[in-house]
């Protein structure tokens, strides 16, 4: 099964729970990291506390640059979201999402990715997790048959992850609670369309071995995951202008036939 980038805490828990349906993924939060974020989007490390702090001003600030977006969006020529966001091209094609429709933008800013507990777990499953569960497969609950890849799963590498993905879960659902008194980022929360797109993965038979705590229900999964719709500029509307000579013609037409 080939991975997509991990970009939220839903696609994160798809992954883990998928674990022995993938190749040896590469990591989007090495590859966010790899060139320095502007301060703008950068979240402190420490205690869960100081992240919550900075998480909740990081991203009411994206919200707010989304409110702004649909403004900006029709003052470009070629949108040029790099310029806009701030970002070099690698992180803004893992961070954001813009799609042109008939007659909508819409667009989607993977926060999660930004928090560093979420790199973590991202970074931690790509690097340790996911090669020791398939050093450890098949799992046997007979003692006298577990081998020595079985225990450094069970008794190190998950219970690692276990500690990692709390904290994340912790993070997220704190930072979610203070933003939910911020205007643009209730008009942004993109959560239940974040959790649609991996609801797949939970009609699939999960890991083999994987601690409860590590298949959580989707539905109770939070994610700072932001999306948000707008109208695409009449000018950039394929077919638009057809459409209101088709309407006009139509109208004058019916005009006339009345008198």
């Amino acid at each position: 099964m080939d991975l997509t980038p991990i970009s939220s805490v839903p696609g994160m828990a798809a992954a883990i729970r998928l674990t022995h349906r993938h190749r040896l993924p590469a990591s989007a939060a090495g590859k966010l990291t790899a060139d320095s974020l502007v301060e703008t989007y950068r979240i402190s490390t420490g205690d869960w506390q100081e992240e919550v702090d900075s998480a909740v001003h990081v991203i009411g600030t994206i919200a707010d640059r989304l409110r702004r977006l649909a403004t900006a969006y029709g003052q470009w020529g070629v949108f040029d979201r790099n310029a806009f966001f701030d970002m070099q091209p690698t992180q803004a094609s893992l961070l954001l999402r813009l799609s042109e429709r008939v007659s909508t933008v819409h667009a989607i800013f993977y926060a999660d990715l930004l928090l560093p507990s979420f790199q973590r777990v991202e970074q931690y499953w790509v690097e340790e997790f996911f090669p020791a569960f398939h050093s450890a497969y098949p799992f046997y609950q007979q003692p006298d048959r577990r081998s020595s890849y079985n225990v450094h799963f069970l008794e190190i590498a998950q219970p690692k992850m276990q500690a990692y993905w709390k904290r994340l879960i912790q993070v997220v659902t704190a930072t979610q609670t203070v933003l939910r008194s911020d205007p643009s980022f209730l008009a942004a929360a993109g959560g239940g369309e974040e959790r649609d797109r991996w609801r797949h993965a939970w009609a699939m038979e999960p890991a083999p071995g994987l601690a409860s705590d590590l298949l959580p229900d989707l539905a109770t999964l939070p994610t700072l995951t932001l999306s948000v719709t707008f109208p695409l500029p009449v000018h950039r509307q394929t077919g638009r202008m057809r459409r209101l000579r088709r309407t006009w013609r139509q109208w004058r037409s019916r005009r006339h036939r009345g008198r």
